[in-house]
């Protein structure tokens, strides 16, 4: 029979060895670039003005990647909805953290009673001819890249500091008022960070619950 204190010893041993493998690493990166004419400069809500926001200037925009999570909704109501691509396909999770046209105007209200979007389709690459997208939103304030020129790394990242890392045929921020009116830019960007973001999953706490409540009960025992 093993003893107590050993059995103790067992389950430490156990929570220390299933604790670094039940972590799950999303990324995030920020990328910093500068506003181009693009399509052309749409301020109907007056937004980029207020922000000094003209062709040529500076912006950076911190995305959290995960892309073992599945792309989300948040609507107004608290309502989380999975979200596909219009063919059905399963999405990846993409989170807008923060951004220089962040401010405490549009990051407060949402349009269309969806307060984030965070989403982006196709994980890899399978053809040349294919949708690679990134649709991310805090508040009114969405930011979005389309014909992303290339997928992840075969460890599921995008590399700082290359010349294509993250690199877009199309790089769009949009920010709406409360009547629905946006004030749009296109940019310009390119990875200049990327670090992981640690996140515990609920593997982790459950192997931690069970082997704390199991010392606890040898010690009772122990006592009786």
């Amino acid at each position: 029979m093993i003893r107590p204190d050993r059995l103790s010893l067992i389950l430490f041993v156990t929570l220390l060895l299933a604790g670094p493998s039940a972590w799950s690493y999303p990324v995030q990166y920020t990328l910093e670039g500068y506003v181009i004419q693009g399509p052309g400069i749409d301020d109907s809500a007056g937004f980029l003005s207020d922000m000094g926001i003209t062709v040529g200037s500076r912006v950076s925009y911190s995305v959290v990647i995960d892309l073992d999570a599945r792309g989300t909704m948040l609507m107004n109501d608290g309502t989380v909805i999975e979200r596909t691509d219009s063919y059905g396909r399963g999405t990846f999770y993409a989170h807008y953290a923060g951004g220089s046209t962040i401010t405490s105007n549009n990051y407060l209200s949402s349009y269309n009673g969806i307060t984030e979007n965070n989403y982006g389709g196709n994980k890899w690459l399978t053809s040349t001819f294919s949708e690679r997208w990134l649709s991310v939103s805090s508040g009114n304030n969405y930011l979005s890249f389309y014909d992303m020129l290339l997928q992840p790394d075969a460890l599921g990242e995008w590399s700082a500091s290359s010349a294509r890392a993250f690199g877009a045929g199309t790089m769009r921020n949009t920010i709406f008022d409360e009547f629905g009116n946006s004030s749009k830019f296109y940019f310009s960007a390119q990875i200049t960070n990327a670090e992981t973001v640690p996140v515990p999953e609920p593997s982790t706490f459950a192997f931690l619950g069970a082997g704390l409540a199991g010392i606890i009960l040898l010690r009772r025992k122990k006592k009786i």
